[in-house]
């Protein structure tokens, strides 16, 4: 099963380079031949839907909001140096932007900061299969300790851990500060602008990299269907190999939840080898299900 994994995991690399730098590209003969042409062009689908997540997670923080965060910790060490009068004209521009903050948004949290951990599971299904139930049977005796062992090698998952600045308790705090700087209460001032940073709020969404990678190959295998029929098969077949992995490595509760996905996938393929005029309202069902499919798996933790 590695073996099949890996292989066509170099023909998911296709990801549109190929096909958008030259759109008249004619398919090889051989999926070998694509593979090996497409390698020397792109990195893994695997990664390639990574690095799309992190430029979307990225592009989401508010750079206004962030600046203002940063020049808040900067006042605070100011004021630890004793550098009053600094701090304060940091501070009031804090505010200014604080407000433009608040009339453009309203009184909401705004991501200031992205951070993403990265698990490496098992990405063989028969092995993860067979930890799966290892799992399961180490549980019921109460063995909790080689459990986790397992457990961890099960993890297959992106974190994305995103800050968030709550606009309005945030102002209130920093507003406080300086009126107090203003009155030279300096140790009371610290204190607010603590306070302020202890606003910052957290959340955690886990998005299992199977099921990434599957919603990234269904995508890809839409733009080149027409061009290289045989590839997006392929492509999908992997997408399906995806979702069974995901159960497996326990992201999906079990194989009846992608069920009907997976038979979506099966009939997309069909029609495609077919040539069926309905390949495209196909690809729309087989999208959307994916996206329900992602939402389900997804986890998320404040």
């Amino acid at each position: 099963m590695v073996k099949v994994k890996k292989g066509l995991l170099a023909l998911g690399a296709l990801v549109g380079l190929a096909f958008a730098t030259d759109q008249t590209v004619a398919p090889t003969n051989t999926a070998q031949g694509q593979a090996a042409k497409v390698q020397s062009k792109q990195s893994s689908a695997l990664s390639q839907a990574i690095s799309q997540l992190k430029e979307q997670e990225l592009a989401k923080v508010i750079q206004e909001a962030a600046a203002a965060l940063q020049e808040t910790q900067q006042a605070l060490l100011l004021l630890q140096k004793g550098k009053v009068q600094e701090a304060l004209q940091l501070l009031q521009k804090v505010q200014v932007t604080l407000e433009q903050l608040i009339q453009k948004y309203g009184l909401v949290k705004l991501p200031v900061d992205v951070q993403f951990i990265e698990f490496n599971g098992i990405e063989d299904l028969e092995l993860a299969m067979k930890y799966n139930k290892q799992v399961k049977k180490l549980v019921a005796e109460n063995d909790f300790v080689d459990a986790r062992f397992l457990l961890a090698l099960l993890r297959d998952e992106i974190d994305i851990v995103t800050t968030y600045l709550p606009l309005g308790l945030y102002k209130q705090a920093i507003d406080l500060a300086v009126k107090l700087l203003q009155a030279g209460q300096v140790e009371a001032a610290i204190l607010a602008i603590q306070s302020a940073l202890g606003t910052l709020e957290v959340e955690t969404v886990v998005i299992p990299k199977p099921i990434l990678e599957a919603q990234y190959l269904i995508a890809q295998a839409e733009k080149i269907y027409k061009v290289n029929p045989d590839l997006a098969m392929q492509l999908i077949s992997r997408a399906e190999y995806d979702l069974r992995l995901s159960v497996a490595l326990g992201y999906i509760r079990s194989l009846e939840d992608v069920k009907p996905l997976l038979e979506k996938l099966e009939e997309l393929k069909k029609a495609i080898k077919a040539h069926a005029a309905t390949v495209e309202e196909q690809f729309q069902e087989a999208t959307k299900g994916m996206q329900q499919v992602r939402q389900r798996a997804t986890t998320t933790t404040h």
